[in-house]
């Protein structure tokens, strides 16, 4: 018979998968003569206390609305994010931070569902380049449909639905409906990524010279260096690794300013201290680094430093 630990991982599987995917149900009062026009509220993102573990998700991930509806989505992780309808006919585009049409607010605050509309960057706190990301933001649904919108940043693992019916359309949930079904998914991937983070912790041995680069899954990431205290001898080499999902870094040294951290700078081969700097990790390729000279060497994620997503190595003789 399972345990109690085992029954709960279960549990809040089931949990996780039907609430990203349907409301629970709800009773008779749910429809009830609720006046349009109304404004929905959705929270884009979530954490842990220590922003160790993050939910990639907008929560909750459907809303029914009518048209003359407003959204109104709120910032709730340090994590940025943005809330981004693509045009018809468009692709998903990699994330750019060099590219105004995803960083910044684009389109009206009316939608109708033929042109790109983007939040711009949301978060609650300043985090990386992203120094004064937007707390909120609002959309009036003018036109009927089921429309799907991203974060840019997340891509296809943090989508989320508006559906849009004619106006006067009997409300089928209530924004308290609505509230228990983001919590509960909020809860369910802040669980798995702290389940997840476990396992690596267990996978990744407590010697050697690997180190694994935050934990990524479906609708949440850890932002941490799984091993963040390793110990190694003098001419060892490091190795980091990072899966795909959120973008990290390693940096040693003096953080590049700006849009520095996103590229490669110093030496790796031969590391004795001092400035250096992976630039974005390659999940398809570590980055590798050969400690020359004996010390404590502190780095960082640069862009989740502001988390707690750093780490020492220990060179011994």
């Amino acid at each position: 018979m399972p345990g109690k630990s085992t029954l709960r991982r279960l549990v809040l599987a089931v949990v996780s998968v039907t609430a990203l995917t349907i409301p629970v149900a709800v009773g008779s009062s749910a429809s009830a003569a609720t006046a349009g026009p109304v404004t929905w509220h959705v929270r884009v993102g979530a954490e842990s206390p220590d922003m160790a573990v993050t939910a990639m998700a907008f929560l909750p991930k459907n809303v029914w609305v009518d048209a003359g509806d407003t959204v109104h989505w709120t910032s709730n992780s340090s994590e940025p994010h943005t809330v981004t309808f693509l045009a018809p006919g468009t692709s998903l585009p990699e994330f750019n931070p060099f590219d105004p049409s995803q960083t910044d607010p684009q389109g009206s605050s009316a939608y109708d569902g033929t042109a790109y509309t983007n939040s711009g960057i949301m978060a609650t706190q300043p985090i990386f380049v992203f120094t004064n990301p937007a707390a909120s933001y609002d959309l009036t649904f003018t036109t009927t449909g089921d429309f799907t919108y991203y974060c840019l940043l997340h891509g296809v693992m943090m989508t989320g639905t508006v559906h849009v019916r004619p106006a006067g359309t009997a409300y089928p949930y209530t924004q308290l409906d609505y509230d228990r079904v983001g919590n509960q998914q909020a809860q369910a991937a802040l669980f798995n990524a702290r389940d997840a983070w476990r396992q690596a912790r267990q996978a990744n041995a407590t010697t050697g010279s690997t180190v694994q680069v935050g934990v990524e899954g479906e609708g949440f990431g850890v932002m941490r260096f799984v091993r963040d205290h390793v110990v190694v001898h003098l001419g060892d080499t490091v190795s980091f690794t990072a899966g795909p999902g959120a973008p990290h870094t390693v940096t040693f040294g003096q953080e590049p300013p700006g849009l520095g951290i996103l590229f490669p700078s110093g030496d790796p081969t031969h590391y004795a201290g001092g400035d250096l700097n992976s630039g974005l990790l390659d999940p398809s390729a570590p980055f590798n680094v050969t400690f020359t000279t004996a010390g404590t060497f502190h780095y960082i994620c640069a862009i989740h430093d502001d988390m707690g997503m750093v780490g020492n190595i220990v060179v011994v003789p």
